[in-house]
């Protein structure tokens, strides 16, 4: 058999199918044929213009709330242009005129669309009755309405589909126009902001110094080693950080701290001198506790574990007592409480308003190579190894290559004591917050009108109604509940969250909140649903939409309203 008739049989035996399907299943044909309905359409202009609404508050935060943007219309002002209210203005009303044309313009071909369609069901419904009548009638004047209907409903529909189209276009065409406007305007500021540095620095930098004297580091002077690797400073032409240059590895170099005060000291505080007293003491030792003492409001952490004042010598002595029994693991049992008391020292500096979002390893670890204490009671390897441990801790992948061989001994031994403290902190926490379960109970409902749902309130959501469940996140709950019970402390520990699965367990046992949808469950402990929502996956509790009020309810569904997965 030729190709040519092969592929004319194979035609004709598609055509057969095809004609078999239309015979047994002629509306379902049908309306594949005609693609989707004018309610589809209508639905899918609907969600288009919810999405420009959303992408509108994005672009209005760029264009009024960025930094560059603020010292744009600064510039503007100063000059008395005015260009930036009304390049503002044009770009809302372009957006507002192409939303509400949109709107107006489908609302009007939708309603056009649905007296069609509701003519031709009628149509179509007399004409299957009269069929299946036993009078026979002619029905071709009733077909030729049914087919002048149907094409009016097509051209409708091809109206509807059309303006989606232009909307698509023009909405692509004016996010494009705004953002490549803002960036352009951010690269103005950006180049004005690098010229006036540049000018700036050029008009301070003094002129070299024709000596070639260099400025040495505000840290006490030491003695070098004979050997250059084991030396905490070279001689540079400027300040670097006494961590900045140990050996030849490759070591962070990107520290914003400059130790150039003198800390201050206290007495040491009793909850340490009780925990130091089954440990060996140095002088070293000695003088970081009483550094501790000379801030006694600091806390552990600023929004987790003992983040009240004071939370920083609670946590060190916990860590103090759980390190007695793992000072088996250190070549010199002395270095144990030297690296304990110094693990967090920094905190002293960063929990403060001018160290906001600080790493406190890097300033606990000039603070400790700053004492004259530690040269005395350790030689130099062993003081290399205990920086490196300290300023590494939350870092360990950085270390030296060239570091000596306790240093990784030393800081496994900071993380074990201060896990240890860290765990017996949440479970302290977690029973008093147990002891609280009532009070839990009574403030939820309280909670939940804050929250801002459905991006009600503008800004990121915080939970979601959604097909008849609210999920509210985590971390939200979490952080209204506490203030609400005016009980900030609320350790995570390893990825563990003791507080949070109390507070879980008193809302689900009161019948608050849901631990089951359809076949999903819950955590058992912490009660907590992961869904996927449009900014991700998130961790909620979820409820029943009946328990909300209405009001609430309805205050929320004329947010956005997306579609919730449950993983």
């Amino acid at each position: 058999m030729r190709d040519s008739e092969l592929a004319i049989g194979t035609l004709v035996l598609l055509g057969v199918i095809a004609a078999l399907l239309y015979f047994l299943f002629p509306n379902e044909i049908s309306r594949f044929l005609r693609g989707p309905s004018h309610k589809e359409i209508y639905r899918s202009i609907d969600r288009e213009t919810a999405a420009f609404s959303a992408e509108t508050k994005t672009i209005s935060s760029y264009l009024e709330d960025s930094w560059s943007m603020k010292a744009y219309r600064a510039v503007d002002s100063a000059l008395r242009q005015n260009g930036y209210l009304g390049w503002i203005k044009t770009v809302k009303a372009e957006r507002d005129a192409l939303l509400s044309d949109t709107l107006r313009k489908a609302e009007r071909q939708s309603k056009t669309a649905d007296r069609i369609f509701l003519a031709l069901i009628s149509k179509k419904s007399l004409r299957e009755s009269i069929k299946n009548s036993r009078a026979r009638m002619n029905t071709q004047a009733l077909d030729n309405e049914i087919a002048a209907l149907q094409t009016q409903l097509d051209r409708g529909k091809n109206s509807l589909l059309n303006t989606l189209v232009r909307f698509s276009e023009r909405r692509r065409s004016l996010n494009q126009k705004a953002l490549r406007e803002w960036f352009i305007r951010s690269l103005l500021v950006g180049l004005l902001i690098a010229v006036f540095l540049s000018a700036s620095y050029w008009l301070i930098t003094p002129s070299p110094n024709p000596s070639g004297s260099q400025r040495l580091p505000s840290y006490p002077a030491r003695e070098p080693s004979e050997s250059r690797i084991f030396s905490f400073f070279r001689p540079k032409a400027s300040y670097q950080p006494v961590l900045s240059n140990l050996g030849e590895g490759p070591v962070l170099r990107d520290s914003t701290f400059r130790l150039t005060i003198e800390p201050k000291t206290g007495t040491i505080p009793q909850p340490i001198a009780s925990a130091l007293k089954g440990l060996p003491k140095t002088n070293t030792a000695l003088k970081l506790a009483s550094i501790l003492g000379g801030y006694p409001d600091t806390p552990a952490s600023r929004s987790h574990h003992l983040s009240q004042p004071g939370g920083l010598i609670i946590h060190t002595a916990k860590a103090l007592i759980h390190c007695e029994h793992l000072l088996t693991l250190l070549p010199n049992p002395q270095i144990g409480p030297v690296v304990i008391l110094a693990h967090d020292i920094g905190k002293v500096l960063t929990l403060n308003s001018q160290g906001v979002r600080r790493p406190h390893d890097i300033p606990a670890a000039d603070i400790l190579a700053s004492l004259s204490e530690l040269k005395e009671d350790f030689n130099d390897i062993t003081i290399r190894s205990i920086l490196l441990a300290v300023r590494h801790q939350h870092s360990s992948a950085e270390i030296p290559l060239n570091a000596p061989s306790p240093t990784q001994a030393i800081m496994q031994f900071i993380k074990k004591a201060d896990y240890a403290a860290v765990a017996e902190e949440g479970r302290e926490a977690a029973e008093k917050i147990k002891a609280l379960s009532s009070r839990i109970i009574d403030s939820f409902p309280f909670v939940i009108p804050d929250l801002n749902v459905n991006d009600c309130k503008g800004g990121r959501s915080e939970g979601f109604l959604s097909d008849g469940y609210v999920f509210l996140l985590k971390e939200p709950v979490k952080e209204k509940l506490l203030k609400q019970l005016n009980s900030p402390d609320a350790p995570v520990f390893k990825g563990q969250d003791p507080v949070w699965n109390e507070m879980a367990q008193a809302l689900s046992g009161a019948g608050l909140i849901t631990t089951k949808i359809a076949t999903k469950e819950a955590g058992k402990k912490s009660c907590l649903f992961t869904i996927k929502t449009p900014l991700g996956q998130e961790k909620a509790i979820v409820l029943h939409a009946s328990n909300v009020t209405s009001p609430l309810r309805e205050k929320w569904l004329g947010g956005n309203i997306p579609k919730i997965e449950v993983v």
